[in-house]
Formats: C-alpha cells, sequence, structure tokens
C-alpha cells in the first residue's frame, strides 16, 4: 500500500483466484491502512468489515481513514475503501495500549485455549493441499473461481467443502482447517492481524455445504447461487505469526432466507485460542 498524506492509502490493482476483487484482501488493506494512523506500541484488537458492493481487480482502490478515537489506552479508526467514486467496504478498527506491569490488576484467564483438541487433528503435514485435493475431485474441470493457486496455504483437516455433496451421511455443520501464508510483509505494522484477515475469509462460508444438498462447485461457479460475504469481523486475543501453522475451526450454526451465519476460533499448533472470526454470508440467485 502507498501512503497518498492526509490519512489517505491507495492499493494498486492485483491479480486474484476471482473474477471480483477478494473480500478478505480489502478488510486486509483496511487494517493495514488504520494501523499506519497510530501508535506501533498500539496492536489491533478488533476489526468489524461491512462489504457493501463488489470490486474490480484490475482496477486500484483508495483507502481513507478517519480517527475516530484516542484515549490513553484505546484508538479507533473507520476506513473507507472507495474505487471510482463508489464505497466498497466501511471497517471499523479498534487499537489497544496493552497495560504495562505494575499497573491496577485486570482480569485475566483462559478458559479457551485446549491442547487436546489440536492434538487430536490431523497434522497439516499429512493432509493434501487445496489444490491437490482440488485437482484429485475435479481433475481438470476444476471451477474457474477455485482453480487458481492460492497465497495461503490450505488443508482440511476434517474435509473439503467440495466433498459435501457427495457425502450425505456427514451433515454436521462444523469444519476445521489448517492455514499458513508463507510470505507476507511482516515489516508492517498491522501486517499479522491483516494476514489472519486476509486468510481467514476464504473458507468461512465453506461449512454451509455440510448440511444442505447445495453443492460448493455451483455457488462458486454462480451457476446455482451466487455467495457473498457481508460481513467479516475478528477479534484478535494474542499475537500470532501467520507464516505458522494455525486451526481454523469454523460453526455454521445456522442458515435461513438466504442468509448463513459462520463463526470460528484460531489456534496456534499448542492449541492456545489467538482469534475468534464471525461472518454473514448473503446467497443470491444469479441473474439470468
Amino acid at each position: 500500500m502507498e501512503a497518498l498524506g492526509g490519512d489517505m492509502y491507495f492499493a494498486g490493482p492485483t491479480t486474484s483466484a476471482f473474477a471480483r476483487l477478494y473480500g478478505g484482501q480489502v478488510a486486509a488493506q483496511c487494517l493495514l491502512a488504520a494501523a499506519q494512523t497510530v501508535d506501533r506500541a498500539r496492536v489491533a484488537h478488533s476489526i468489524h468489515t461491512s462489504f457493501l458492493r463488489g470490486g474490480d481487480n484490475s482496477k486500484p482502490v483508495a483507502y481513507r481513514v478517519d480517527r475516530q478515537r484516542e484515549s490513553k489506552s484505546m484508538s479507533t479508526r473507520a476506513v473507507t475503501a472507495e474505487q471510482d467514486g463508489r464505497v466498497l467496504a466501511t471497517a471499523t478498527v479498534s487499537f489497544h495500549l496493552i497495560p504495562g506491569a505494575g499497573t491496577v490488576p485486570t482480569p485475566e484467564y483462559d478458559c479457551a485455549s485446549e491442547q487436546s483438541a489440536v492434538e487430536a487433528v490431523r497434522a497439516p503435514a499429512s493432509l493434501p493441499t487445496r489444490g491437490e485435493s482440488l485437482r484429485a475431485r475435479f481433475g481438470r474441470d476444476v471451477p474457474p473461481n477455485g482453480a487458481a493457486e492460492w497465497p495461503v496455504d490450505l488443508r482440511y483437516a476434517d474435509r473439503a467443502p467440495w466433498l459435501a455433496a457427495r457425502n450425505h451421511h456427514d451433515r454436521n455443520p462444523r469444519n476445521r482447517v489448517w492455514l499458513r501464508a508463507p510470505e507476507y510483509p511482516r515489516d508492517l505494522r498491522g501486517s499479522d492481524a491483516a494476514a489472519l484477515t486476509f486468510a481467514t475469509d476464504l473458507p468461512m462460508f465453506e461449512p454451509v455445504f455440510f448440511p444442505t444438498d447445495i453443492a460448493w462447485e455451483d455457488v462458486v461457479s454462480g451457476t446455482a447461487l451466487l455467495g457473498a460475504s457481508i460481513d467479516h469481523s475478528l477479534w484478535f486475543h494474542r499475537p500470532a505469526r501467520v507464516d505458522e501453522w494455525l486451526i481454523l475451526d469454523l460453526l455454521s450454526p445456522i442458515a435461513r432466507d438466504s442468509r448463513a451465519f459462520i463463526r470460528g476460533d484460531v489456534r496456534t499448533r499448542a492449541g492456545a485460542l489467538v482469534a475468534s472470526v464471525a461472518q454473514e454470508v448473503a446467497f443470491i440467485a444469479p441473474h439470468p
């Protein structure tokens, strides 16, 4: 991203696996833009992004940052992503100055980190990559929106979503996936949180396919339904490097009225809970 001055930032055109601009990329760049306007000692603890309309990969995106709050311990930024004068997304990003030792005692506990939950999952090295799994299922006929190599290494610990329609006995709306971004610029402020924001958006909607008869390939190709993220939210609980393996444990408890809700936990290989994620997805009939 390029700083233009006046809390304005610019991201040039980019290649993508999708016909449209990837929502996770817009959300991640919103976080990066916001992070450049706060003191380095303040860390991102949450981002809430609303996707308003699709973008074009071949055109640049401008990010405008509004400094909404600057207190002793918290900084809040509202970010607007625009392309050709149209608002693509808005994001609220919050940063926290972590109290030092010797300050007033505050609650400190962790009831969510579970080593046993990760130990029971197959190790990522023993699992096929996303591309290998796609080719095993579709051969040379991988749907175009799923065919491109992805910059995040995804490996399904439970099962890949393109196998859902073939297995009518497994209706569990839970799915676990290993993820790792081998290369991203860690020298930028907010880069770890931005990388996690980018990486989690792609697999978020996939548990929706297991309790239904809707095929993954029909949605990604747009032949039966169009799926689109309405929003994407993360809460960052502790620092984590995304160039190391993390496991995303997803659950979709409800889908109705053409919308599905998905929530997830992100853990390290040691079981430490590093982030919580939530998203709502809309399913729309394709244009005739």
